[in-house]
């Protein structure tokens, strides 16, 4: 089982969700990890500052803080006999949420959302450069955890396959729920190989191509599946040709899938890469909880700013 030690949580939803306590508290028991239970105030603007009095200014800030400090009470995991440490902090939350993953090594963070998904700017934020995993929960009804790996099995992305497959096999294990692993594949070029008169190749030619590609794309499945430490978890299989976000889209309304693991950024890995155009429609389209994971190598962009 995939074993995190340190988690930070953040709820940022506006309304309570006990059973994202629950997960929270479970998964820190199991692992025996610690909780930082995190808090953000949102800091007026230079422009408020500017026409807002001083007085009125630190009243806000002292009833905000005392709404969040209530709001974090409800959010405690104690009462799931898990121990957590309370800390507040005034800033951006995107921001200091990836800050203080870099100055206390948390190696995976929880928030929560709401179905409204207010916070969706926040969220982004995190899975572009917070540089440990970040599992956003949402809120759900489903008794069974159905959970989908989202891959690709490029041996260049190996060591960030690996990992998305061991964290749903756990989180399936974890809560006795289904497996699916999902990989979407295409014919590279094939709208301009059907259509170019340049390339004047037969039809029957490129359904050959395209019956080779999905076999190579499925050997290639099989392999990754046969390796490592899930080779003899229950995966249900799903190799569809499309898009990859407009498959994985649709395999998690097929299946009715509430928890989505996958990759967020280029597997190069390099400082400030940007969150890829499959993993931002993905997003955006889906209403389930995810698990983004980073790359190895991913270094954030972030800097800690200095005392």
């Amino acid at each position: 089982m995939h074993r995190f030690k340190n988690i930070l949580f953040s709820p940022l939803a506006r309304r309570d969700n006990p059973a994202a306590v629950r997960r929270v508290a479970d998964l820190a028991g199991r692992n025996e990890a610690q909780i930082t239970l995190f808090g953000v105030l949102s800091a007026p603007s230079p422009l408020h500052r500017l026409h807002q009095r001083p007085a009125v200014e630190q009243a806000v800030q002292q009833a905000e803080r005392r709404e969040l400090a209530n709001k974090l009470e409800r959010w405690d995991p104690s009462g799931d006999g898990v121990e957590a440490e309370k800390v507040l902090q005034v800033g951006n939350p995107g921001l200091a949420i990836i800050q203080r993953v870099l100055q206390s090594g948390h190696d995976l963070v929880v928030v929560t959302s709401d179905e409204d998904r207010e916070d969706q700017a926040t969220i982004k934020r995190l899975l572009r450069k917070c540089p440990c995993p970040v599992w956003v929960i949402r809120p759900t009804r489903a008794r069974i955890q159905r959970v989908l790996a989202a891959v690709n099995p490029d041996s260049a992305e190996a060591s960030l396959n690996h990992t998305i497959l061991e964290l749903a096999a756990s989180m399936a294990e974890q809560y006795g729920g289904e497996l699916h692993v999902g990989h979407a594949w295409e014919l590279y070029g094939e709208g301009t190989i059907r259509s170019s008169a340049l390339m004047n190749i037969p039809p029957e030619d490129v359904e050959q191509m395209l019956h080779d590609e999905r076999a190579e794309r499925q050997r290639k499945l099989e392999d990754l599946l046969a390796s490592g430490v899930v080779a003899d978890a229950p995966w249900q299989r799903h190799l569809q040709k499309g898009p990859p976000a407009g498959v994985v889209t649709g395999l998690v309304a097929k299946h009715r899938i509430n928890l989505l693991v996958m990759g967020t950024v280029a597997r190069t890995g390099l400082k400030g890469a940007l969150m890829g155009n499959t993993a931002e429609k993905v997003l955006d389209e889906v209403h389930c909880s995810v698990i983004a994971l980073k790359p190895p190598g991913f270094v954030s962009p972030i800097q800690v700013p200095t005392r």
